[in-house]
Order: structure tokens, then C-alpha cells, then sequence
């Protein structure tokens, strides 16, 4: 019954995998470890981020003191000082995501397959009326359920301290939250997808852990530091001011065009090299969100605010999309051709 031809999946069978996927791992000494260090760097992030916003808060009204002192009456032109939004706190746990992330991802991932290789529980379980691509999915999909569950975790904290600090949560920045939490799932995956992947092609679940934490290397520091090389050798050298005789207005027209042309070779090939970065692309994401979520308030977040998102973050939403698709068609077809012998 377990024959390595695709067979039409049973998505009972798939739930039932799914489910003891997912029971497992929650149960499972090294997840459970490294949830409960996300959870600690969360509490430590919540609480910078309050004394940060306090601290602001502070600072803004100073600056209406001086500013009724200095200006009595104050004109009706003046532009008040900048209002610190508490909304940063909310995105406290975004920071630690993108550092730690990965391990938690890997963590659950490195031993999908090679763990059961090296339990032989595959072997049990193929003989039973179940077929590899069902297996397969079926352990893929709890994963991914336990780093959903798993990353939703910091950001339920973060609301709920928002609330018990006595701060208004509106619908916008709850769906905004929101929004920030389905690209988390999105980076997990990524690295899931590439533990998946290194654990279908080695027997000892050590190596699958080392390979996954090699490529979070190179993805993390290796490619942005490319990307800038990359970018300063087609930009070329900065443009150079012109004779001193050049008429104001030539020089600044030169300028204008030569900076502009400049650093628009050095942006799209960097932004080209970045593109095949998951961390990258969540971090872009990351501080899109954080500078929107601050921008908009009221009404004009309701109407702007989602179309801006899509606008800006398509490109990285589609990179974070495909990057994990891949690594896992490629863990699956790995999987389907395995020798279990």
C-alpha cells in the first residue's frame, strides 16, 4: 500500500498525520526549549518597548513646555512636536523574529524525515494503508502548524499586555498585527521548508541541523553582504562634481541626474541580490509595516493603509511565498524516491 507512485491523497489520512505531527513536536523537549526562550525574549522586548515609549512620551511634552515658553501665543503655522505612537510596542516581537526565528524553524524541521529514518518508524508506517505523498504532507502541514501556533504566541502577548497597559488596541492595528504575524509564518516557513529539505538528504538528523544552520548563515550575512558588492561594482564610482566655472544651476542639474542614475543601478541590483533573502525580504516587510502602522491613524488607515502594504510589500510576499514552495517541492520529491531499505 505504501508504493512510491503518487497516489490520489486521502485528506483524512493527512489530518490524522498532520495532527500526531503536531502533537509531537508539542511535546518535544528541544521545541518546547526554544518556545520558552522566544518567550522570554519577548517579555524583555515588551518591556524595552514600554520604558522606550514612556521614555518618548517624556520627551514630547518637554518639548510643548518649551515650546509654550518660547513661542507666547503660539502661531497657528507652528507644526507641533512628533506624537509617539505606542503602536511600536505591538510590533515588539518582530525584532527577536527576525533573529531567532529561523532557530525555531529549523528546530522543527531538522528531524522530519531523518528522525523517523533514524527510528525506523517509517518503515512501520509505510506498511500501514497509507501512501508517501500523504506521509510527506501530512508531516509537512503539522509543522506548519505548530510555527503558526507557535509565532502567534509573542504577538497574542504583545496585545494583551497593550491592554492590561490600559492602551486602546483599534480594529486597524489589531488586522495590522495581523498582517505582520502571516509574514512571520511566511519566514518560518522558509527555513522549515530548508531543514525539510536537508533532513530528506541526510540520515543523522545532526547534519540536517548543521546544513539548515549554514544556510541560515548565508542568507542572514552572506547575500547582503554580496548585495552591496554586487551593487558598488555596477553602479561604478560615485559621480564627480563638475569644472568650477559650471553654472550653479548646470552643476545641480548634473548632479541631480548623474546621483540619480547612480543610485538607481546600486538599488536594483542590490534589491535583486536581497530578493533571495528571506531575511531580507522580513525585514523590509517589518519596517513597512512598523512605518505605516504609525503613519495612518483614524479613518485614513482604514481606506490607505491595506492598499499601501500590497503596493510596497508584493514583491517580498511573493519571495516569501515561492522560496519556501520550492524548498519543499524539492523535499517532497525526495521523499517519494527514497530508499527506505
Amino acid at each position: 500500500m505504501s508504493g512510491d507512485a503518487p497516489m490520489r491523497i486521502d485528506l483524512s489520512r493527512v489530518a490524522i498525520i498532520a495532527r500526531k505531527e503536531f502533537a509531537d513536536h508539542l511535546t518535544d523537549r528541544t521545541f518546547l526549549l526554544v518556545l520558552a526562550l522566544f518567550g522570554i525574549l519577548t517579555v524583555l522586548a515588551l518591556h524595552n518597548g514600554f520604558d522606550s515609549y514612556a521614555s518618548s512620551l517624556q520627551w514630547y511634552e518637554l518639548q510643548l513646555e518649551q515650546m509654550k515658553i518660547a513661542l507666547p501665543p503660539i502661531p497657528a503655522n507652528y507644526s507641533s512636536p512628533f506624537i509617539p505612537s505606542a503602536m511600536y510596542i505591538l510590533l515588539a516581537p518582530g525584532e527577536n523574529f527576525l533573529l531567532f526565528g529561523p532557530v525555531l524553524a529549523i528546530a522543527v524541521g531538522f528531524d522530519l524525515i531523518s528522525g523517523e529514518r533514524t527510528t525506523r518508524s517509517l518503515r512501520m508506517l509505510l506498511v500501514r494503508p497509507v501512501f508517501r505523498d500523504e506521509v510527506i504532507t501530512g508531516k509537512a502541514m503539522g509543522g506548519a502548524a505548530v510555527l503558526a501556533l507557535a509565532s502567534a504566541v509573542p504577538f497574542i502577548l504583545a496585545l494583551g499586555a497593550m491592554l492590561a497597559a490600559g492602551f486602546t488596541v483599534t480594529p486597524y492595528a489589531a488586522v495590522m498585527v495581523a498582517l505582520f504575524w502571516g509574514a512571520t509564518v511566511l519566514y518560518l516557513l522558509a527555513y522549515f521548508a530548508v531543514a525539510v529539505v536537508f533532513s530528506g538528504f541526510t540520515e543523522d538528523g545532526g547534519r540536517a541541523l548543521a546544513w539548515a544552520m549554514a544556510v541560515f548563515i548565508l542568507f542572514s550575512t552572506v547575500v547582503p553582504a554580496a548585495a552591496g558588492y554586487a551593487a558598488g561594482l555596477a553602479a561604478g564610482p560615485l559621480p564627480e562634481p563638475l569644472p568650477e566655472d559650471v553654472l550653479p544651476e548646470e552643476m545641480q542639474s548634473y548632479l541631480e541626474e548623474e546621483q540619480s542614475r547612480y543610485y538607481g543601478t546600486y538599488n536594483g541590483v542590490r534589491d535583486a541580490f536581497l530578493a533571495l533573502s528571506p531575511n531580507s525580504n522580513y525585514e523590509t516587510m517589518c519596517d513597512t509595516v512598523a512605518e505605516v502602522l504609525v503613519d495612518y491613524h483614524g479613518e485614513d488607515a482604514v481606506t490607505h493603509a491595506p492598499g499601501e502594504l500590497l503596493d510596497r510589500l508584493w514583491q517580498n510576499i511573493v519571495a516569501l511565498v515561492v522560496f519556501p514552495a520550492i524548498f519543499l517541492a524539492v523535499a517532497y520529491v525526495r521523499f517519494m524516491r527514497i530508499d527506505l531499505r
